[in-house]
């Protein structure tokens, strides 16, 4: 299907030509104009379906955003509160265990941490491990 601008006295004309059983401009220009539908079956919609994906957001990204909302380092317990309230907002879980699923996430995706998956190097500890204080890493950075 293509796109066409046409001005609104033009579409007024082009629905005031529609008869009984047809439902889009497309349907009403074929019949003026004598082209045949080589779709039958398929639905004319003047306007197409947007498909939305919604990506499944992770921990470890709530992690991240809350560090950059935070200036790009902050204590642990500022990083607990950033992202309570990030889920929160956006109406995504917290359970129980929201704060070691966070710490998890920090050393998941940090270097400095035994726990270092090698995946992502998104995170470093400032003060080292159990100092407290995580930081971005900044790219190239080690």
């Amino acid at each position: 299907m293509r796109t066409i601008e046409i001005s609104t006295d033009v579409f007024a004309k082009i629905w005031a030509q529609r008869t009984n059983g047809e439902e889009s401009e497309n349907q009403i220009l074929q019949r003026l104009l004598g082209v045949q539908d080589t779709h039958p079956t398929k639905l004319h919609n003047t306007r197409p379906k947007l498909l939305k994906v919604k990506r499944k957001i992770l921990w470890r990204d709530d992690v991240r955003q809350a560090l950059e909302m935070l200036g790009g380092a902050a204590s642990l317990r500022e990083i607990y509160a950033e992202v309570r309230k990030m889920r929160l907002s956006a109406g995504r879980s917290l359970p129980l265990n929201t704060d070691a699923i966070i710490s998890r996430e920090l050393e998941y995706n940090s270097s400095d941490a035994r726990e270092f998956t090698g995946s992502r190097d998104w995170f470093r500890a400032v003060e080292g491990i159990g100092g407290g204080k995580w930081a971005l890493r900044v790219e190239n950075e080690k």
